[in-house]
């Protein structure tokens, strides 16, 4: 039922209004629909989400029928006829789309009067529910109610939702900050009260403690969406480290579902969004700058404290002070980027910010890595924190890939925008770009849905393995087929690329016929090796097409935008391919498990790691090889890049060879806590993963070592396709 009022509520709101845009049904000269951030970004998103937090908060349609809901309904009914009465009846009203002169609504505007009525009389209504619901509960139910990240997550929603209003009828932008408190400081007001009234005013600190949570991601959300709203590609992407800052923050907050993951990542995001934003906005003067990025610092701190004392979430001063802040350095090398590119700056400068970066990246951001990982390490030796195994392996994952991410785009971000124009390639950005990554989303998708289907059908073994290689070998062959067609800018994107999708196939098809096969003791058939290998084509493929033609075929470079969707499709591949095609093994579903990990997800594991080497070894130097000219000037970035690659090269590694040793110490405490001794199956796993972790470990070394033999010479040799010729086959 949430589900359906939810969508109900975006359709005849934003639904409703974008339609009647779209077909020009509104005012043409007046501002439009897009103009405001209410219509847009609340009627859209936050509206939707508060009827849905509403109705599963009220326990349901039942809720409804109360005599208190009808009443309120109605009130506010009258109370939102009224107000659009008022906009009617105004002589000078502040004129828009579909009010383009006074005393005159046209059709959007009669439809939104109408859904804006509609609208209150709802939401006052399970408001109402919500707050009866609440005093017929006993007090610890309802007081794990306040403490949830659900309440924080409602709030924040409604609070957010009047903080763009509060924008929208800001006369000017130094309006703002009066029409926001004004606006928040009644919402809050009137949530304390409610809160009070429905807790029978015995939990007043929870609710106080609870509102000053919510209030500050809807007050950053103002300043997200400002009046004077503006974007270049460069600021764009500084906004998207700052949100993956604020997921990043949120993984030190302990959560029991992936919703409520998703509500906390949320709110930390609102709140590192904002303030950078009016930092890149800002920053050609350091003083503004320097204020708006403290204030984005403090107010993910706030939240994050906040939203433990509300949770009685206890932790130590690393989780509670460093980790929330671990892509500080990451943010702040973005920013530097933002503010030396409006200044005349040496270029010792301009690299010294890079050993900086580099330096708080691996005491901060790496630190915050690896105190993650511990978890798992401690959850994977068995005790009392194993059966949450799961839980902080997703938890670390999501924090390396979000820190990954950030770093390759800071790394972009810093170089495009200090770079001269004259030493910048910019790229095409052409529909024939879009036309290429739409085809080969296309062959992602059919082939995804084809593995789906295999893996559903009545058929035998072989048959599903023949049809599950099938689908990989011709995945490998089109997309091999267009990579042919677009060719490679010259040697060393080809070798680059080659390398990473030799890598890619050894690591993807040891990856499946270890979790599936010996790392189980799981018998593997020719059949089964048939379809590791075709997945491991299958990932080189999408591998070398991702490193080489997605960012420079032979004829051009493409754009920034077109690389990174580039790699985001060919990293989708990467990943959906082996794990779909994997599950219609035996193996995947083992008699008995050995390891502590499902043999699924271990195949997850190593598909991911053979993705980040084959971005840090060929994407990311192609990338800039095809948009940077003169990199030798640009040894602080390259330290930088190498100090995020080098961080992780040494963690992975050392994990891998402690983790035989964990595991086996693992085995034999379960055996000697049962009274038996190790059994010939236990040592066979235990010596296949020895055996699994040595080949990883030769795979990873391996481009390593390319990386050394291209990478360095191409940066501080000038090294080009002649210069490759000369330097490696001229006797």
């Amino acid at each position: 039922m949430a589900i359906r009022v939810a969508v109900g509520v975006a359709v005849l709101g934003f639904g409703a209004l974008t339609v009647f845009s779209g077909f020009g049904l509104g005012a043409d000269g007046p501002p439009g629909l897009f103009s405001f951030r209410s219509a847009t970004v609340g009627d859209g998103l936050l509206l939707p989400l508060l009827s849905y937090a509403l109705v599963r908060a009220s326990g349901g349609v039942t809720a409804f029928r109360r005599q208190a809901v009808t009443f309120a309904a109605a009130g506010f009914f009258l109370a939102g006829a009224a107000i659009q009465a008022q906009w009617l009846l105004n002589s000078r009203p502040r004129v828009n789309w579909t009010l383009p002169r006074p005393h005159y609504f046209n059709l959007p505007g009669w439809w939104h009067a109408a859904f804006f009525a509609l609208v209150m009389a709802f939401l006052a209504g399970a408001a109402i529910a919500v707050v009866a619901q609440l005093r017929n509960e006993g007090t610890a139910v309802v007081e794990s109610r306040i403490r949830s990240v659900g309440a924080v997550g409602t709030l924040a929603t409604a609070f957010g939702f009047m903080a763009l209003v509060a924008v929208d009828n800001a006369a000017t932008s130094y309006d703002v900050p009066r029409m926001l408190a004004l606006h928040l400081g009644a919402s809050a007001v009137s949530a304390l009260v409610l809160l009070g009234f429905a807790t029978r005013w015995r939990l007043l600190g929870r609710v106080a403690l609870l509102v000053v949570t919510a209030l500050l991601p809807a007050g950053a959300l103002a300043y997200a969406f400002p009046r004077d709203l503006r974007y270049d590609l460069w600021s764009a992407l500084v906004v998207v480290i700052a949100a993956l800052a604020g997921v990043f923050a949120a993984s030190a907050l302990t959560t029991a579902t992936v919703a409520q993951r998703c509500v906390l990542s949320a709110t930390l995001l609102v709140c590192a969004v904002g303030p950078i934003y009016q930092a890149v906005t800002a920053a050609e003067e350091p003083h503004r700058l320097i204020t708006a990025a403290a204030v984005g610092v403090v107010l993910v701190l706030a939240a994050a404290l906040a939203l433990r004392l509300l949770r009685d979430d206890q932790a130590d001063p690393l989780w509670t002070w460093v980790i929330p802040l671990g892509m500080m350095p990451v943010v702040g090398y973005a920013l530097a980027g933002q503010y030396l590119a409006h200044q005349p700056t040496d270029r010792w400068i301009v690299n010294l910010a890079g050993v900086v970066a580099a330096a708080l990246f691996v005491t901060i951001t790496g630190r915050s890595i690896r105190a993650q990982f511990k978890l798992v390490i401690e959850a994977e030796r068995g005790g009392p924190v194993a059966p949450r195994l799961g839980e902080f392996k997703w938890q670390a994952y999501a924090g390396i890939v979000v820190a990954y991410v950030g770093a390759i785009l800071v790394s972009i971000v810093f170089a495009g925008s200090t770079t001269p124009a004259a030493s910048w390639i910019t790229g095409s950005v052409s529909q024939a770009d879009a036309s290429r990554l739409g085809g080969v989303v296309a062959i992602v998708a059919v082939t995804c849905a084809g593995l789906v289907l295999a893996a559903a059908l009545p058929v035998g073994r072989r048959t599903r393995h023949a049809l599950v290689t099938a689908l990989c070998i011709g995945f490998a062959a089109v997309l091999g087929a267009s990579i042919r067609e677009q060719g490679f800018a010259g040697w060393v994107p080809l070798v680059l690329a080659a390398l990473a999708g030799l890598v890619t196939l050894c690591f993807v098809t040891e990856g499946i016929i270890s979790n599936a096969g010996y790392l189980q003791n799981v018998a593997i058939g020719w059949g089964e090796r048939t379809v590791a290998v075709a997945c491991g084509f299958a990932g080189a493929a999408a591998t070398v097409w991702m490193t080489g033609p997605a960012l420079q075929s032979s004829a051009t470079s493409r754009g920034v935008l077109p690389g990174l969707a580039g790699l985001l499709i060919g990293a989708s591949a990467c990943l959906l391919i082996p794990a779909l095609a994997a599950r219609t093994l035996p193996g995947v579903n083992p008699p008995r498990q050995f390891t502590p990990n499902r043999p699924l997800h271990g195949i997850l594991q190593d598909s991911f790691v053979a993705l980040v080497l084959a971005v840090s070894v060929a994407w990311v130097p192609t990338f800039f090889f095809a948009h940077v000219q003169g990199l030798e000037d640009w040894w602080g970035l390259v330290l930088f890049y190498l100090a995020l690659m080098g961080d992780a090269y040494k963690y992975v590694m050392k994990n891998n060879l402690t983790h035989v040793r964990q595991q086996r110490e693992r085995i034999y405490a379960q055996a000697a806590a049962a009274g038996r001794a190790v059994t010939a199956d236990e040592d066979r796993a235990l010596d296949g993963l020895a055996r699994h972790v040595v080949r990883q470990n030769v795979l990873a070394l391996g481009p390593l070592f390319i990386l050394v033999l291209l990478i360095i010479p191409g940066v501080y040799g000038g090294l080009d396709d002649e210069g490759f010729k000369q330097q490696y086959f001229t006797v």
